[in-house]
């Protein structure tokens, strides 16, 4: 987990840059849900890194200019630079980020949690983005992203850190590091920082395995 010299993998053919682009296209153009208006979308430059891949999906885009800028994501950011390597700083520098809902969902004005409904909508995107970007190991954070990835309803309380696989996807489901997700975290014995600790463990994992 040092700041040693790594080799980092071969950038990925240029058609998923293409697929990509195209899969943002539909979704800036997406206008199927009317509980989404203003249909405020998931910033571009945040998608992050397709070299490694691994890729993070939460549960919903955020307002923000950057994905997972939420509390939730503020712990897992937190998590990765904890693990100390220069190379990869940024959730961006290690994952591709990916949400279940790409609108940013809100309600008088402050965001709120993307309805099923919604997330099944978006599914498509998903799984365009899967198919072109073959991942090594997908993490699944919170129930609705956990529920869009493996295609069937799942409790995270029941399913945190347990990993899946379906056909040659390998997913890792996960509860909220969030703060405000403490009542959740006791349920499951974890502290908010017992569960940091163990996300930068998990992260310097994911490094090492890169190698």
């Amino acid at each position: 987990m040092g700041t040693a010299t790594r080799t980092l993998p071969p950038r990925p053919p240029r058609g998923i840059a293409t697929v990509l682009q195209d899969i943002r296209a539909g979704i800036a153009a997406c206008r199927v849900c009317p509980g989404m208006a203003p249909f405020r979308k998931h910033p571009v430059e945040s998608f992050g890194t397709t070299r490694t891949g691994y890729v993070l999906i939460g549960e919903a885009a955020g307002p923000g200019p950057r994905a997972f800028a939420d509390a939730a994501g503020e712990v897992m950011r937190g998590a990765l630079a904890d693990v100390g390597d220069a190379h990869y700083t940024e959730l961006e520098d290690l994952f591709f980020l990916s949400h279940a809902a790409r609108c940013v969902p809100t309600r008088k004005g402050k965001k709120r949690a993307p309805t099923l409904v919604e997330c099944r909508t978006c599914r498509p995107y998903l799984d365009f983005e899967m198919r072109a970007l073959h991942p090594r190991l997908v993490l699944a954070v919170g129930s609705l992203a956990a529920t869009a990835v493996l295609g069937e309803p799942v409790r995270i309380g029941d399913v945190h850190g347990r990993r899946w696989r379906r056909g040659d996807l390998q997913v890792l489901t996960l509860a909220s590091p969030s703060p405000h997700n403490r009542v959740a975290l006791r349920r499951l014995d974890i502290t908010p920082e017992g569960y940091r600790r163990w996300l930068t463990g998990l992260f310097g994992a994911l490094i090492d395995d890169l190698s």
